[in-house]
């Protein structure tokens, strides 16, 4: 990882959230894709990214994805309550989701489904690539009531444990149809023209139209439904866990007891949805909070060690070593030079 990937990253914060209140938290805060925003007290970062997908009155959202705007060039695990989809427009790109992997080439797309853990990462080999991605709220085709839109054609795709994601690709006519239309979003993005709202709905739900007829998703069993999602759900909640709580001393029996599981059964879950070790993950969890206290603040060095729960400064400079390339001191004066 270079310097200058960690720097532009911090000033470009990731496009997704790592916690579930990311929408009406930040509603308020409307702003443009990529928009810079002034210092913001309540958050470790310096800037962040339009992170909303939308408004309470419009929610949905177009972004431009480039890579090279995310440390390591990963989009990291991450869930969100909005849907998702996406076409690659250069490149090739690896999505995860839960404990599978599928690869993504130009002009072949995907979608995410509601709440569905999820990273994507340039494909080996693979020039930086870019995608044009739409992100809403389900409530954006059929309102989350008694509205028959929303009880026949959403919520059970939205429900359904089985359909978490899927690979699009144009060789399958309906499936070239949907990235047609994103296409066709995507031509619109940043457009100010009259009117493009209601052209953006009405591609989003003819896109959905496609996604549902073909499917044509029924409502599964609820023992069933709740037996696929377990791992997930668990997952979630420690991940969750660890977000709110790295700051202290953490123990793999702590995060295993905010799910509710043995610790075994923890060490299994982290296996097989992401492919790492409850322990593996925290660390480097508190590295990236370490790194962005480095660049964003003016704290000392053993202050930003201790306020990321490391408990030994020399362990914190090995760590941080081993994971950036650099000494937290090298990070911090190098990236200052390369900011002026």
């Amino acid at each position: 990882m270079s310097l200058y990937d960690i720097i532009i990253t911090s000033k470009w914060v990731s496009f997704y959230q790592y916690t579930r209140k990311n929408y009406n938290d930040n509603a308020k805060n409307e702003v443009r894709c990529m928009e810079k925003l002034p210092e913001m007290s309540d958050d470790r970062s310096r800037y962040r990214e339009n992170a909303v997908h939308g408004t309470p009155q419009f929610p949905m959202k177009l972004y431009i994805n480039n890579f090279q705007w995310y440390t390591n060039h990963v989009i990291d695990w991450h869930w969100h309550p909005e849907l998702e989809f996406a076409v690659v427009l250069a490149g090739s790109v690896d999505v995860s989701v839960n404990d599978s992997v599928f690869r993504v080439s130009e002009g072949e797309g995907f979608f995410i489904n509601s709440n569905t853990m999820h990273m994507e990462r340039p494909a080996e080999g693979s020039p930086e690539p870019l995608m044009a991605t739409v992100c809403f709220m389900p409530e954006f085709i059929g309102d989350c009531g008694g509205d028959l839109i929303y009880r026949r054609y959403v919520a059970p795709v939205v429900s359904d444990p089985f359909l978490r994601a899927m690979k699009l690709i144009p060789q399958i006519g309906w499936q070239g149809d949907i990235l047609a239309k994103l296409r066709e979003m995507h031509a619109m993005y940043g457009s100010e023209e009259w009117g493009t709202e209601l052209l953006l709905r009405n591609t989003v739900a003819q896109v959905w139209y496609v996604l549902a007829v073909n499917l044509r998703v029924e409502p599964q069993d609820t023992q069933l439904r709740a037996a696929a999602g377990l791992s997930e759900q668990r997952l979630k909640a420690m991940l969750s866990f660890i977000q709110e709580n790295y700051s202290r001393e953490l123990t793999v029996d702590e995060i295993a007891a905010s799910a509710n599981i043995s610790r075994s059964e923890c060490f299994r879950c982290f296996r097989s949805m992401i492919s790492k070790k409850p322990v593996a993950y925290l660390n480097e969890y508190r590295l990236k909070a370490a790194a962005e206290l480095l660049l964003g603040t003016d704290m000392q060095i053993t202050e930003i060690c201790f306020a990321c729960g490391f408990g030994h400064s020399s362990y914190f400079g090995k760590m941080f070593r081993q994971y950036y390339g650099v000494t937290p001191k090298q990070f911090r004066t190098q990236s200052r030079s390369l900011s002026r």
